[in-house]
């Protein structure tokens, strides 16, 4: 091969190096903008939430649940956030938001349902109420956890039954991070610096109903 020849492979295998470095070089920047976009989106659906936050002393009502859904619909469709969720994200973002203000024998999971129809219509509506509070929370630890922050002694530092069993009928896994515990804790022993609080979370409570 002609010295000419050597030159326009050459010249050739390195435009295709530039070429290659160029298309990365792209992705990774548009990676970064997506990457920032959802911290901003994820930061407004935060404080959407903030109305079902666990510090609150009474259930949600109907009201208050109406319109958390319909902002918590404009966030998603309207202002198209709902393409920057991941997909657990986006599934407990979805089954939240129905369990909201659907009928009750469409609420999840199925166990769910079938309690809240077992009690009277008061009843039903302070432990949905209720129970919402504790399915936002567990919308806003996944949030964290598609950030990769750290989740740390949340709301959900012990899991109810009820809770893997909504966490199952959106097709996560209560034994997988962020749900699974992060801290190494020997023999069963929790520090003592998170037992009260894992106790007051894991027991947490306003409608009166959970334990009946």
């Amino acid at each position: 091969m002609s010295g000419t020849n050597w030159a326009q492979v050459a010249a050739t295998i390195f435009l295709g190096l530039v070429g290659l470095w160029l298309a990365n070089n792209y992705r990774r920047q548009a990676r970064l903008k997506l990457a920032e976009r959802q911290v901003d989106a994820y930061r407004d659906l935060w404080a959407i939430t903030a109305v079902a936050a666990p510090v609150r002393t009474t259930p949600l009502d109907r009201s208050e649940r109406e319109r958390l859904r319909d902002r918590m619909n404009r966030w998603f469709f309207d202002d198209g956030n709902g393409v920057l969720m991941s997909t657990a994200g986006r599934d407990l973002f979805i089954a939240f938001s129905s369990n909201l203000t659907c009928p009750v024998t469409s609420v999840k999971p199925r166990s769910l349902a079938d309690e809240l129809a077992r009690l009277t219509e008061d009843d039903a509506e302070r432990r949905r109420g209720c129970i919402c509070i504790r399915h936002a929370s567990l919308l806003r630890t996944q949030l964290k956890a598609d950030l990769d922050l750290h989740v740390g002694v949340n709301y959900y530092a012990g899991l109810r039954s009820g809770d893997r069993d909504f966490l199952l009928s959106c097709g996560l896994s209560p034994h997988r991070r962020p749900w699974r515990r992060r801290l190494p804790v020997q023999r069963g022993r929790i520090p003592s610096r998170l037992r009260s609080a894992r106790s007051y979370l894991a027991d947490f409570c306003v409608c009166g109903t959970c334990w009946a």
